[in-house]
């Protein structure tokens, strides 16, 4: 160990973080990049003892086996807000603070919209349409569809559902949702997902959910009610969809057109969804702005430094 490095707090990061995340946490901290090893494992095997924080994202979490070779952790910093992949009640058991970095939510929600107004309005099809030279060919693009006035549906009104819901109310739209939790808002509440999916033209999924494994949020019975006419919208998770059901619904007409930023085995997307235009394709990208990036990143260092300069987390979960 040099002399710069002696003293200092071990951490491993255990989920990628951007260069100048990664250039500041190595100021404070010994940095153990988990995350780049062949066997990540082996490698919290050989340092773990000597961990004490860990450095995540949403993606790759904190899991129980990844614990246990840390004894002594005692906080988890996660760049984003998704806790699916997170053991928490491993977490729990070993008294381990759990913090994300809850500054996401304007952007997610924007992109939302964004994906809605492309799927409605065929932006992805018109670029392409324009590059190819179609238009200059004398062909004219098929008709969109008229965002303003549109049912939408929010399966999720957490702080991301809210933020969407907020947005698309300018759209002069008529606003309702389903969440296990009923709130005090000016939107109607619908008792089930089928049942939101059958009221809506616009379906977005917002909703945390759970791991991969667990049963999807958005089976199939939703996307049937949806409809041929009806356009889905996720920003949250692909795994909280039937991918082959939505999949199948879109090629064969069955449901109308999709938004989609992320996907069930990410970066792979479906071959299928690559041909077609009714769909609107972006790589899980809801917070990448450089303003929001940064902050997340700021969130995740300050938790860690401040745990340890003993002032505590900024951004613990409840």
């Amino acid at each position: 160990m040099s002399d710069g490095q002696a003293g200092k707090v071990e951490i491993a990061a255990v989920g990628a973080q951007r260069p100048e995340v990664m250039e500041a946490l190595e100021r404070h901290f010994i940095v153990h990049r988990v995350y780049e090893a062949a066997d990540p494992l082996a490698l919290l095997r050989e340092v773990g003892a000597g961990v004490r924080g860990v450095a995540s994202h949403g993606m790759a979490g904190l899991s129980r086996a990844q614990i246990e070779l840390m004894p002594n952790l005692e906080i988890c910093a996660i760049n984003g807000v998704g806790l699916e992949t997170t053991d928490l009640p491993a977490c729990r058991e070993r008294n381990i603070t759990v913090c994300t970095a809850p500054v996401l939510f304007d952007d997610v929600a924007d992109l939302a919209v964004a994906l809605a107004l492309a799927a409605c309005r065929k932006i992805a099809m018109g670029d392409r349409f324009v590059r190819e030279g179609s238009w200059q060919g004398g062909a004219r693009l098929s008709l969109g569809r008229k965002l303003t006035g549109m049912r939408v549906g929010i399966l999720g009104l957490g702080r991301i559902g809210r933020e969407v819901a907020h947005r698309l109310a300018a759209f002069k739209t008529s606003i309702s949702y389903y969440d296990p939790v009923r709130q005090d808002v000016p939107y109607q509440y619908v008792d089930s997902a089928v049942a939101l999916a059958k009221e809506s033209d616009l379906l977005v999924l917002c909703a945390a959910g759970g791991p991969k494994g667990s049963p999807p949020l958005v089976p199939k019975e939703v996307i049937e009610a949806l409809g041929p006419r009806g356009i889905f919208v996720n920003i949250a998770r692909g795994w909280l969809v039937d991918e082959p059901a939505l999949v199948e619904a879109l090629v064969n007409g069955r449901l109308g057109a999709a938004g989609l930023d992320v996907f069930h085995d990410e970066p792979t997307v479906p071959e299928a969804l690559l041909r077609l235009d009714n769909v609107v394709l972006t790589p899980h990208v809801a917070s990448s702005t450089e303003e929001t990036m940064g902050a997340m990143g700021e969130c995740v260092v300050g938790n860690l430094v401040d745990w340890f300069a003993g002032k505590g987390a900024r951004t613990p979960i409840g």
